[in-house]
């Protein structure tokens, strides 16, 4: 296995918000609560567009970067970039950092947050799992262009009628 992340299909979401609630539930210990999760829906009602934000596992991270204190690590078998609680100062300058809201704080425990696919529960990535609508897919990384261009075609199939759901 090379190098994985979740890729949300957006064409898929339908603003559901399950992903929030199974990712705090899987966190915290049972608590219900979508703003400790590591993954956020982002709606435009008006739209009908919901976009699920998460880590996105960059090559080469500013929230690494911009770490004082190098809370933030890289397994160097799966490329998952995680945070360390307890090297973590709760400064949030990962938060800052982060150009896709990929990070987040958690005023509970004053550190911050991001998605790490599940490893420090040790179990697959339970958004992936728990997603009605299956807009969330672990995948590797070298294959995204690849997933992409399909769904592309399926999207360009339904749209001139070839293929149906």
């Amino acid at each position: 296995m090379g190098k994985m992340m979740i890729l949300p299909i957006i064409d898929r979401c339908g603003g559901c918000r399950e992903c929030e609630t199974v990712c705090s539930w899987a966190h915290d210990m049972g608590v219900i609560n979508p703003r400790r999760g590591r993954v956020s829906v982002i709606k435009n009602e008006a739209e009908g567009i919901y976009i699920p934000l998460m880590c996105q596992q960059c090559a080469d991270p500013y929230c690494m970067k911009v770490c004082p204190t190098g809370a933030i690590v890289e397994d160097s078998e799966t490329g998952v970039k995680s945070i360390q609680k307890d090297v973590c100062i709760g400064c949030k300058m990962c938060v800052l950092a982060c150009p896709f809201g990929g990070v987040a704080f958690n005023p509970d425990n004053g550190k911050s947050m991001k998605c790490d696919l599940c490893q420090d529960i040790g179990v697959d990535p339970q958004c992936v799992k728990w997603c009605p609508k299956d807009a969330l897919k672990l995948v590797d990384v070298d294959s995204i262009g690849y997933i992409k261009r399909e769904l592309g075609v399926e999207k360009l199939q339904k749209m001139l009628g070839l293929k149906t759901e």
